[in-house]
């Protein structure tokens, strides 16, 4: 629900009503948490931002019921996410990297279902269309309290609690808020990191950009070779389709004696094109690419996600999409030490699960710029001119840049293969377990790893069979009683679902007959019989066994 003020109280307070913040505050009401959200902004973001929700962010929303609202307002789902290079859209398109539609992508993996895929595709979705569509679904929740309008100002840390005082950000008028935890969700100049004395890692400012968003009925001139997600010159920018049909977001990289409060819009998408478009101006901007990890992820009862945590170049899309882990990752743990089921040791988990993601997707998204960076060294003069030796040298680029690759757009190791090996909360897996790929994912239950996305015998993706809480996966119902297990759970009062599959293709992606599942999906133990000591395991994956930082 939306509030005018604050309330004095909340188990949870969230700043920052972005897609992070607002993800964190619907996974909390499927545990029935009570939140309140704060967002400086009286409205949602203005700025397209991000383009892609990718798979494993999709997964996650199916999870928690949203999907099928986020694929209804995205770009419809039977439209290309093809990647093209081109010299201008009078020139040539010199070579096109081909991707299924989102509908394609699901058949495909409904076919293949081998556990290589996520559940859900990727969507084309810009941020100005999620942020308002996630903003209405917490509206309707009696568990979030939307606060737009105020401002986090500072904290003071009690025993039992946080003091948190907020402004509001017309009147500058101040109040105090009691909370059990406080999630800083409020972007890359996060003020809750600041208050903490958190640090950032990596580099800042590298080189900055400018962006054009407008709307265009001119699809002709637009879209000559056909539909495309991304048009990309190493000379003009990249052009996004935002929506698969009328508006677009064009992004230029700023010279260094470039004065961005001098830059004509229009003369930017000019160049781009090759000729003048008609087209409305929506908004335009100038803004800095950051690699940048923070030094830490919260300190004491207060914790960092989204931009607040991290922030990176856009190729791969990894700024929100990692956010949107982070969110799932810590929605389960506040529930847990809200609601009682959860020891101390979550409070330092988080980190140790959440902070080497931030490192490693950091060091992808460089990856993927130096790429671009290679493709703009080997683009030669003249692609646009006719003649033979214009056309050999366009057929040469386009071979380059084919052998060069489009690994921003295939990390699927990335998207959904990492896990938490040095996990406090996890049994049974060491750094040798298993070797992240950041391109491929290998279907794996190795304790720490999201569990494999597949199809079972009844037709039905495994992941929608899951708990709300922990899952225990028994693939060996006839052999292996698992009344012991559901015992001890009662006794710690986790809450724990017990999956009966008599399922043999399942089994075998799974690799074990027991399989126990943290709610975000990640496995936290395996086995081929019952343990000895069910309460032991259960008191270290609920952080029951260590103490907080």
């Amino acid at each position: 629900m939306a509030a005018d003020h604050p309330p004095g109280q909340t188990s949870i307070l969230i700043a920052g009503a972005g897609p992070v913040g607002l993800t964190l505050a619907i996974a909390l009401a499927k545990f029935g948490v009570d939140c309140v959200v704060l967002e400086r902004n009286r409205d949602t973001t203005r700025h397209p931002k991000m383009d892609i929700t990718n798979g494993r962010s999709m997964e996650i929303f199916r999870r928690l019921g949203i999907a099928d609202q986020i694929i209804t307002a995205g770009v419809p789902p039977n439209i290309c996410l093809d990647v093209a290079w081109i010299t201008s859209f009078v020139g040539h398109e010199i070579h096109r990297f081909k991707y299924a539609s989102p509908n394609e992508a699901r058949a495909r993996y409904r076919a293949l279902n081998d556990g290589s895929q996520a559940t859900e595709p990727g969507i084309r979705i810009s941020q100005i269309v999620v942020e308002p569509l996630l903003r209405d679904i917490a509206a309707v929740s009696p568990h979030i309290t939307l606060c737009y309008g105020w401002t986090f100002e500072r904290l003071k840390h009690e025993t039992n609690n946080i003091a948190v005082t907020v402004s509001d950000s017309g009147t500058g008028d101040e109040k105090e808020i009691s909370c059990a935890y406080l999630a800083g969700c409020d972007g890359g100049n996060s003020k809750v990191r600041e208050a903490l004395g958190i640090g950032l890692s990596g580099q800042a400012a590298i080189r900055r950009r400018y962006s054009v968003h407008f709307h265009s009925r001119d699809k002709n001139i637009l879209e000559p070779w056909g539909p495309a997600w991304h048009y990309q010159s190493p000379v003009h920018g990249t052009l996004i389709s935002q929506d698969g049909q009328n508006n677009f977001t064009l992004h230029s990289a700023l010279g260094s004696n470039e004065d961005e409060n001098t830059i004509d819009p229009y003369d930017v998408v000019r160049r781009f094109v090759g000729r003048d478009i008609d087209f409305k101006l929506l908004l335009a901007s100038g803004w800095d690419n950051n690699l940048l990890v923070a030094e830490k992820y919260g300190e004491r009862r207060v914790f960092l996600a989204g931009d607040s945590a991290h922030q990176y170049i856009p190729t791969g899309g990894y700024g929100m999409n990692t956010g949107i882990g982070d969110a799932y990752t810590l929605s389960w743990m506040l529930a847990a030490l809200v609601q009682g089921w959860g020891g101390p040791g979550l409070l330092a988990a988080y980190e140790r699960e959440r902070l080497p993601v931030g490192l490693r997707n950091r060091e992808a998204s460089r990856q993927h710029a130096d790429l671009r960076l290679k493709i703009s060294e080997i683009w030669e003069d003249g692609l646009e001119a006719s003649g033979s030796n214009s056309a050999e040298a366009r057929i040469r680029v386009g071979s380059k840049i084919a052998s060069l690759g489009n690994a921003e757009n295939e990390s699927f190791g990335i998207e959904f293969g990492y896990g938490y090996p040095s996990s406090p909360l996890i049994l049974g897996c060491d750094e040798t377990s298993f070797r992240e790929n950041p391109l491929i994912y290998h279907p794996t239950t190795v304790p720490g790893y999201r569990v494999p996305s597949l199809y079972l015998d009844i037709g039905e993706p495994i992941y929608d069979h899951f708990g709300t809480g922990f899952t225990l996966l028994n693939f060996q119902p006839d052999r292996i009683d698992t009344t012991a297990f559901d015992a001890s759970a009662k006794s710690l009062d986790l809450p724990l679902k017990i999956l009966s599959l008599a399922d043999s293709y399942a089994r075998e992606i799974y690799d074990c007959d027991l399989v126990l599942l943290r709610p975000d999906d990640h496995a936290c133990w395996r086995g081929d019989s019952l343990p000895e000591d069910i309460t032991s395991i259960l008191t270290k994956v609920t952080g029951r066994a260590s103490k907080g930082r």
